[in-house]
């Protein structure tokens, strides 16, 4: 793939497109007002069943999904695959709570758990699925979804730097290698809250998920700063890498799969997880309490998970996924760059996942990350 069709990161909105399939809906435009209106919730609280009942659409990151596993299931069953974007979780959320009628989502763990305490997913039996039993065990009662009945595990990632490494010398495995001097003004942080801070945290010695006032406090100098060396914030990496506008950008580990995927020189670009903490986290498939057509969204979501389908699915998008078929397609990617590897166990209760429970606290880090744009 070339430069000028370029597939970009998983984290980026693809804006063209979008109104499309969301009018077919009665959405309206992405990046419109919400209108806040009653939640139409079923009926029946009955736990939703794997068949056909209707068209879907899906509520995505962009370019996370190969189009070829949407293109055949449509063919399969006869149904339309839409999807349209988010470019955050709070977007996301923000749209599911207004009554958006969306069929399937791709929630972190944290905010999976937020929506099913608020009501706001449907709930399913996952031995319903023909290929459950090939989902990791360490997604089997997690601390989001103790029973397995609202969530499957999509993907796992890493959160670290990726860099051209014919340009920039000096690596050192840090988040201070953000402000390595020969990436002076093409250097960029990612435009994820989360992200944005809890590397400022960890580079400060704090805990990766502090609410101390005063910590944030320092790490939104560090922000500060980190920003007058930098060219820009954006969740655009593979696209910002490919087109030289950065030599370093904070990234996930699959954004180095999706760059060398599409440059002539692809052994220029590299990845390092950093040693002051390593970010991790899950992806999950949930289906909403306002999902049209629920029961397609389940058989959808056992599509996904599929042993051909799921490492189709990872040597696209460069990101693991706990099942069979993807299991062993990422491990392939790993030979070509260990740095791209994710411990599962990483993921437990001894990693650095972000989780703010508390309203107040994620107030905070909101408050602190419009602070540092808006600077």
């Amino acid at each position: 793939m070339s430069a000028l069709d370029p597939r970009l990161s998983r984290r980026q909105l693809l804006r063209a497109g979008a109104g499309g399939a969301l009018g077919l809906y009665g959405l309206g435009a992405l990046g419109g007002c919400t209108v806040s209106r009653p939640i139409e919730k079923p009926e029946s609280t009955a736990a939703v069943k794997p068949e056909i009942d209707g068209d879907i659409l899906l509520y995505n990151w962009a370019q996370y999904m190969d189009p070829d596993i949407k293109k055949r299931f449509s063919e399969k069953y006869g149904v339309a695959v839409n999807e349209v974007n988010f470019d955050n979780l709070e977007a996301m959320v923000t749209k599911l709570r207004a009554g958006g009628h969306y069929d399937l989502i791709w929630p972190s763990t944290e905010y999976a758990f937020r929506l099913q305490q608020e009501g706001l997913l449907h709930r399913f039996h996952r031995d319903s699925l023909a290929h459950a039993d090939g989902i990791s065990s360490f997604y089997d009662g997690g601390w989001w979804d103790p029973n397995n009945e609202y969530t499957i595990p999509y993907a796992y990632y890493t959160t670290g730097i990726a860099w051209r490494n014919d340009v920039v010398s000096g690596m050192a495995g840090s988040w201070n290698d953000l402000t390595n001097p020969d990436g002076a003004g093409k250097m960029f942080i990612l435009d994820d809250f989360q992200e944005a801070i809890g590397e400022a945290n960890l580079l400060n010695g704090w805990d990766l998920n502090t609410a101390d006032p005063n910590q944030l406090e320092v790490s939104k100098q560090t922000l500060l700063e980190q920003k007058e060396f930098a060219r820009g914030i954006s969740t655009n990496s593979v696209q910002n890498l490919v087109n030289g506008s950065a030599v370093i950008h904070q990234a996930w580990n699959g954004d180095i799969v999706n760059v060398r995927n599409q440059v002539d020189n692809p052994e220029d670009f590299s990845y390092e997880t950093c040693k002051e903490g390593v970010p991790v986290g899950s992806d999950l498939m949930c289906i909403p309490i306002t999902a049209r057509s629920p029961g397609t969204a389940l058989k959808f979501m056992d599509w996904i998970i599929e042993p051909d389908n799921a490492a189709q699915n990872v040597t696209w998008n460069g990101y693991p996924q706990p099942v069979e078929g993807g299991k062993q397609a990422f491990a392939g990617l790993v030979k070509d760059e260990p740095s791209i590897d994710v411990d599962i166990e990483e993921l437990g209760d001894g990693g650095m996942e972000y989780r703010l429970d508390n309203a107040e606290d994620r107030a905070l880090w909101n408050q602190v990350w419009t602070e540092v744009k808006a600077s």
